[in-house]
């Protein structure tokens, strides 16, 4: 008998340690892993309220586990995107770029018509994360931006996808 044996998910669950559900989803065995994804499911809107800590180790274990639950995070998270408060906007977008989702780039492209810089920059770069083709012509117009970081990480990204015509 090993000294350590797998996480125990129903007792993390039953417990709301959403934490341990985090780590539970790396281990080793694939059946543990999933049954840690199917349970942070339920801690959803749990979840998506530590996106607003300050708590930086918080943060990025709220974030590993939206991009560990996959689809309904994603769908809660286009929903904030298109409807949330600006700071909401951002930790979604930067959140979609995580989970490299494809389904992800039509709500980020239309994130891009947003007035704040700051979230146009955060959209721009989870669109790189993602890497699909359809954003390029996006991408492409990001190029062109008022704010100068906006525009240059719209180059940066468009070049690594080997889309910027010219080579600049």
């Amino acid at each position: 008998m090993a000294l350590f044996g797998p996480p125990n998910v129903a007792r993390l669950d039953a417990k709301g340690n959403i934490d341990g559900l985090v780590r539970a989803t790396r281990y080793k065995d694939p059946e543990v892993a999933e049954q840690a994804r199917r349970a942070l499911e339920g801690y959803l809107d749990t979840i998506i309220e530590r996106l607003q800590t300050r708590n930086i180790v918080q943060l990025n274990t709220a974030r590993e586990a939206l991009v560990a639950v996959g689809r309904p995070a994603r769908d809660r998270l286009v929903f904030i995107l298109r409807e949330g408060h600006l700071h909401r906007r951002q930790d979604a977008a930067y959140v979609l770029g995580l989970m490299k989702d494809p389904e992800a780039v039509e709500p980020l492209c239309m994130a891009m018509h947003n007035p704040d810089p700051l979230l146009r920059l955060i959209v721009v770069e989870a669109l790189g994360k993602i890497g699909d083709p359809a954003a390029i012509d996006t991408l492409r117009r990001a190029v062109g931006d008022v704010d100068p970081k906006v525009a240059g990480a719209a180059r940066k990204v468009l070049r690594k996808m080997g889309a910027l015509p010219g080579g600049k």
